[in-house]
Order: structure tokens, then sequence, then C-alpha cells
């Protein structure tokens, strides 16, 4: 059986009208008619088959009440028909105003096709109509318009492009004119119809506040930052208090990378807005993003605020997006440290050897020169399962040993060197899982905490068995990743599971809690990647519930400091992604923070530990790339 097209539903519709046309069901006629519109409103026959049944209502008049229904709901074929109807009675400037309105409701339908609408119309229609139509439209289609609405809105495009060549066109036409063109992609008409509208003002001698801000909106929107500022800056002048034109200067400069221009703006927008949340955000962000260009990990005290000011209005989607606009490019929150041990580099060699056609890898020993964390030299073994690895026996603080163990057994137990699991592997649907949460980085901790509520449906066991037994990467951007960092997204995973504990039995008083106790566990447990991991999803609830700050901060200070013993005694892997937790946790101590920040500057600065902010920004940079293609 043929499936039906909008274009034979509609001619179906058709033919019951003229049916009912025949017999004299007007009312029955009309209802088929505006479905007949409403499948298709570029059937030509439905405008024909209008036209019969206005002539058989006696009036065109007596055919709109037709189409009026009980007079609460005009459906939108009704609507349509309606339109038509006051076209054909010379009432262009109201047709064009009604379409307007139909048109901003459903703007992916093609209601222009309408036979009596036409671009030229422009040349005559009442500036005023020709304003409010396109203004209904272009409030109603997003920026940039989605790629469906672009055909149906083309003729609009064409209108606004004759409107824009009449000489009486005013100032706030050609920024309505503009703002159509600049959604639809139209940009140097959108430029230049704003700079029109200027050049309009200021031969009367006054240039309004909204002229310069339209001229912004079409700058920024065709790829030219500089002269937005420049116009939105010219615009301050005229209002200085205006504070959505301060935030959108905080905005754009932020977007520029000038931090401190987007500070000074912000500041200008929270004194104009005192009550504001929107520039309160605006306010803290920055702040906190000047901060983290003066010492590493920033002003917690700015971050913390932010984050309870965005936690305190959910639906306010700004201030989401300065939370994310702080955590940009920040280690933990935007990307997880990458891993720096050196059996990660062992696993993607011998990955590369199979993957080039080398020959499988039967057995390989390794020696390596400490011992390094369970979770890396497990997969390794797990995919070469005849390979060794020698170490020799750590040096104090014993990286095999848990700080406390009154939270449950460790995740790893040892014989000797040789880390074993103590728990079993996971189920396959809680793989499946895993896969489909960490596909992709987070934009900040409170969607990376949102997403992966998903692991709600997993049981203790499961979320303990991917954090021993962690997956390989399905997606293919992963995949390819994965042959330059080696083990990145098992360890990318890791921390997303960690976060998905935070939502296990949330209905458990947090004090007797099993996700308490499983990251406490964690956190406390032998040396790896799943105590920082632990740590940075405990910060996350520390940050959501300021009455569990005081205890998060303590168990997160007290696994720090005896990580930070092995420094200069030992290489340790641990100190450094545990210390970027320490600078960014609510609560902790200011001299264990100070430690911290100062410690890590040391291995920084010297040949113990290698640069990893390069290879972390080039790995965001690839999978984002390869995420594309």
């Amino acid at each position: 059986m043929t499936p039906k097209t909008p274009g034979s539903r509609a001619a179906a519709e058709v033919r019951a009208c003229r049916n009912n046309v025949a017999v004299g069901r007007l009312s029955h006629a009309a209802h088929h008619l505006g479905q007949a519109l409403s499948h298709d409103p570029t059937f030509a026959s439905a405008y024909a088959a209008l036209s019969d049944l206005a002539e058989a209502a006696g009036s065109s008049d007596a055919a709109r009440d037709l189409f009026k229904g009980d007079g609460t709901t005009v459906f939108s074929g009704n609507a349509a028909a309606i339109i038509v109807l006051i076209a054909g009675e010379g009432r262009a400037a109201d047709a064009v105003e009604l379409l307007g309105s139909l048109v901003a409701a459903q703007p992916e339908r093609p209601w222009a096709a309408a036979p009596w609408f036409s671009p030229e119309l422009a040349a005559s229609l009442p500036l005023i109509s020709i304003g409010k139509a396109v203004t209904a439209v272009w409030q109603a289609i997003d920026n940039p318009a989605p790629p469906e609405t672009m055909m149906p809105l083309a003729p609009w495009l064409a209108l606004a492009r004759i409107a824009a060549e009449r000489r009486d066109a005013d100032a706030d036409l050609l920024c309505a004119l503009s703002a159509l063109a600049r959604r639809l992609g139209a940009y140097p008409e959108a430029i230049a119809w704003c700079e029109l509208a200027e050049k309009t003002e200021r031969a009367t001698g006054s240039t309004t506040q909204l002229t310069l801000i339209m001229l912004g909106y079409a700058h920024r929107d065709g790829g030219q930052p500089e002269q937005a500022i420049d116009a939105w800056t010219r615009a301050t002048a005229l209002r200085p208090t205006n504070a959505d034109l301060l935030l959108d200067l905080v905005d754009i400069t932020y977007d520029q990378g000038d931090f401190d221009q987007s500070l000074s703006w912000a500041e200008r927008a929270a004194a104009a807005d005192r009550s504001g949340v929107k520039a309160r955000a605006a306010l803290l962000a920055a702040r906190y993003r000047a901060s983290r260009q003066a010492h590493e990990g920033g002003d917690v005290a700015q971050l913390t605020a932010l984050i309870e000011l965005a936690l305190a209005h959910p639906d306010e989607s700004y201030l989401a997006m300065c939370v994310s606009r702080a955590c940009h490019d920040a280690t933990w929150l935007q990307t997880v440290p990458p891993p720096t041990e050196a059996v990660t580099l062992t696993f993607g060699h011998l990955t590369e050897i199979e993957e080039s056609g080398q020959g499988k890898v039967t057995g390989v020993r390794s020696h390596a020169t400490s011992l390094e964390a369970p979770t890396p030299t497990s997969l390794l073994h797990t995919r070469f399962p005849r390979s060794t690895l020698a170490v020799p026996e750590p040096s104090d603080p014993d990286p095999r040993i848990p700080v406390r163990t009154e939270f449950g057994p460790p995740l790893w137990t040892y014989r000797g060197t040789e880390a074993t699991a103590t728990v079993p592997p996971p189920s396959p649907e809680a793989v499946d899982l895993v896969h489909h949460v960490a596909s992709g980085v987070w934009a900040d901790p409170l969607t990376a905490f949102d997403r992966a509520s998903a692991f709600t449906t997993l049981d203790s066991a499961d979320l303990l068995g991917l954090l021993a037994h962690m997956p390989p990467p399905r997606e293919p951007s992963w995949v390819n990743l994965q042959r330059e960092h080696p083990l990145y997204w098992e360890r990318f995973a890791q921390a997303w599971v960690c976060l998905g504990i935070l939502h296990h039995h949330v209905e458990e008083p947090w004090p007797r809690s099993t996700r308490r106790t499983l990251l406490l566990r964690l956190l406390f447990g032998p040396e790896d990647w799943t105590v920082d991991a632990a740590a940075f999803a405990l910060c996350v609830e520390a940050w959501r519930n300021p009455g569990r700050r005081a205890e998060i901060a303590d168990a997160v200070s007290r696994r720090y400091l005896h990580a930070a013993q092995a420094v200069g005694r030992r290489p340790t892997a641990l100190h450094d992604p545990l210390a970027h937790v320490v600078l960014i946790c609510p609560g902790i101590d200011p001299k264990t923070v100070r430690l911290a920040r100062k410690t890590l500057a040391a291995r920084q600065g010297s040949a113990v530990v290698d640069d990893t902010e390069q290879p972390r920004t080039s790995m965001l940079r690839k999978w984002a790339r390869r995420k594309e293609r």
C-alpha cells in the first residue's frame, strides 16, 4: 500500500470539501478545507476550492465565519483560510500581519505559499504592517533558524529585501528586517540594514540605543565581534544602566578571551541590576575566571557562590551557561586529568603493534621503575593476558595499603606487587550504560551530575564492577583518540561512574547512606584512579549540599595529606589530580589549599612530572574534531 503524502491527504480533504459544498453542508466543507491546508499549505487546489466555498456562502464574511469554529480556538488550516479570504477582500496589510502570526506559531510550515502572498507586496504595504509581521516571525524562530525552517521562510527574506529598498523605510523597520535576515544566514544584509538604520537616525539628529544594539547583534552573528563590541559600547553611552546590554558585552568579551574586560562589564551589569540573578551570575563567573588566571584552581568561593546561585534558580538557562563558562577547560570542572602512568604508554604501544598488522602480541615482559595504579595495570593485563610487568617494592608510604578500611574492603588487593580486583565484572547492562553515559565530555559538574543520574538503575555490585573492570571505548571518536592517548576513556568513564554513585539510593540519609560509604571506601583505598575520581564526586556533593561540606572537606583533605607524603620520597601519579580536587572543593582548610597549590607548582616546574595541560587540551580538541566528523 502506497503511503499517504501530505499532498494526497490534502487532495482527499479537498474532494470531501467540494462534495459537501455540492449538497450545501458548508460547515463540513470548511472543516475539510481547513484540514487540507493544514496537511499541505502549498496545495493549489485547496485555494481554488476556498473560492468556490466563499461563493457558495454568499460573501467573504460569511465564509470566514465558517472557519471560526466555536470562537475560542482556530486551528492552523482554518486560520490560513481566513487570512486568504481577508487578502481577497483587498485587505493585504491585515492579511500580512495575520500571516506573520500564523508563521510565528508554525515557522516550519510553508504558509507563505498562499497564492495571494508575494514578496512584491513589500513595495506598497504600510511600513507598520511589514514591521509587525516580520517582527512576529523573527521573534518566534531560533537564532540561527533551524534548517527545516529555511525554505518555508525564504519568501519572508525576499519580502524583507524589497522592503529594505524603500526610500521611506525607517530605522525600526530596518532593524526588524535585519533581525530576520541574520537568523536566516543573510549576515551581510543584516549588517547593511542596521548600518542604514543608524545612518537614517543620524540624519534626524538622534541615534537610539536599540539601533546600535541590533547593529551589534548583526555584527556578532556575522562573525565580526570587534565591530559588535564597538556598537554595543556606543550603545551603553546612551543608557548606561541597560543590564541586558551589559551582559551581552560580558558574553562577547569573554568569548573573545578578554577576561579582564569581561569582568569589567560584569561589574557594571551587577551595579546596574543589583537584584538580578543573571548579573550576579555573570559577575561570579567573571571573577572566578579571572582568579584562574591569577593562580591554579582559582578562587573557589566565587565558584561555589555561582553554583549555589545556579542550583537555586534551575530554570534560568543563563546561569547554567555562566557555570559552564566558569568551568571551561579547567581540570576536573570540565576535563578529567589524563593518565600519566608509564603503563598506559605500554598499553598504547602494544595496541599499535596489533592494529597496524605487525602481528598479535602473545607475550611481553616489561620493567617499571615504580609501582603504578592498579586500574591501568589491570587493563593492560586484561587486553594482553600474557604480558608481565616487573616492578620493585614501593617505598613508604606504601601505595598498596588502604588509608582506612572501616567503609569496606578496598577495590584492589595485592599479592606482592600484583593487584587483583576484589569485585566481579559488571553485568552487560551496566557495560552498555557506561558507554551511553560516558560518550562525551561534560560542560560543568552540574550537567555531569544530572547526566550521571542514568546510573540510578545499577546496584552497588555493578557500580564497583565497572570501576574495577572498565570496558574499552566503543564510540568511534573515543576509539580514535585512544590510539594517541591510551586508556584516557577508561579513566574518564571511572569519573562518570563515581558521579553515578551519588544517585545510588538517594532515599537513604547521607550519614548512613550506601553512596557515602562507597565513595569513602574508594577515597581511602589504595592509590588508584578511583581515589581522585571518588574525591571529585564528593566535591560535587559538597557543592550541591552545603550541610555536608565540612565532612567532605575533611575527608578529601585527609586523603590528600596522606598522598602528599609520597612527594619527594617515591613516584606518585595520585598527588596531582587529587591536588586539583583540593583546589576546587569547598570548605578545604586554606593551609591545605596552599600546600596543594605550592606542591603542584613545584612539581610542574621541575622534571618530576610532565606538563599535562597541553596534552589535555590537545585531547579535547582532537576529540571534538573527530566527534563532528
